[in-house]
């Protein structure tokens, strides 16, 4: 199963469309992945706005391994991705923020 549903169809978002999970077994995977309470905080630093991989690395005690790792993990369940300066939250993330881990 593919975490990226644009890449089967062929369809390219916009910056402004929020990228779904295409099964529930996507689905499942990114609530498994949203379940580490660090990769949520990291989700929630991001919701801020851009950060660089070194800043999320110092935000978080990470290696640089580590903090690829966990933004890996986090762009698979489609709620971060790559930008010109670093990383930040999909708009899929910040609805999961909004919606789901409502504190």
């Amino acid at each position: 199963m593919t975490r990226n549903q644009f890449q089967d169809t062929g369809k390219n978002p916009t910056a402004d469309q929020a990228k779904w999970w295409e099964s529930s077994e996507d689905h499942r995977f990114a609530l498994e992945v949203l379940q580490l309470p660090q990769r949520r905080r990291i989700l929630r630093f991001l919701a801020g706005g851009s950060k660089t991989k070194a800043e999320i690395e110092a935000e978080f005690s990470l290696s640089s391994t580590q903090a690829e790792y966990q933004l890996s993990m986090l762009e698979k369940a489609l709620v971060v991705e790559r930008a010109q300066s670093g990383f930040k939250a999909t708009q899929t993330g910040m609805l999961y923020l909004e919606r789901v881990d409502v504190k």
